[in-house]
């Protein structure tokens, strides 16, 4: 049985977004980006009608830690309209904790220490 994981950091990507390269390399090298080992992140482009699936595999190609889906409700639901965007989501609770743009790193680990109130990160 995997681990389970009571906070999930969504990271809604772009394939085509100078910005978004940064973060898709973080997500091959998950362990030097400062993430606690207990948040959970899950890449998310948008769905197969908007984005191409071979340019989704193209930027994940390395990531084996991180789950990538496709999925354009995710966007809508989370209400996303620019990339790169971070949304920190409490599951059990089901309720967002967190979210910011992307700047880079540092800005994603700064949310979840806000958002966890630790600076244990």
């Amino acid at each position: 049985m995997g681990e389970f994981h009571s906070l999930v950091l969504l990271a809604f990507l772009a394939t085509r977004c100078d910005g978004c390269g940064e973060f898709w390399q973080g997500l091959r090298d998950s362990a030097t980006v400062g993430l606690p080992e207990s948040v959970a992140v899950v890449a998310v482009t948008r769905g197969p009608g908007t984005v191409s699936s071979a340019d989704v595999r193209e930027v994940a190609a390395g990531i084996t830690r991180v789950p990538v889906i496709m999925s354009d409700a995710a966007w809508t639901d989370y209400r996303v309209s620019a990339y790169p965007f971070f949304v920190l989501v409490d599951a059990p609770g089901r309720r967002v904790v967190g979210e910011t743009v992307g700047f880079g790193w540092s800005d994603i680990v700064s949310m979840v220490r806000a958002a966890t109130g630790t600076d244990e990160i």
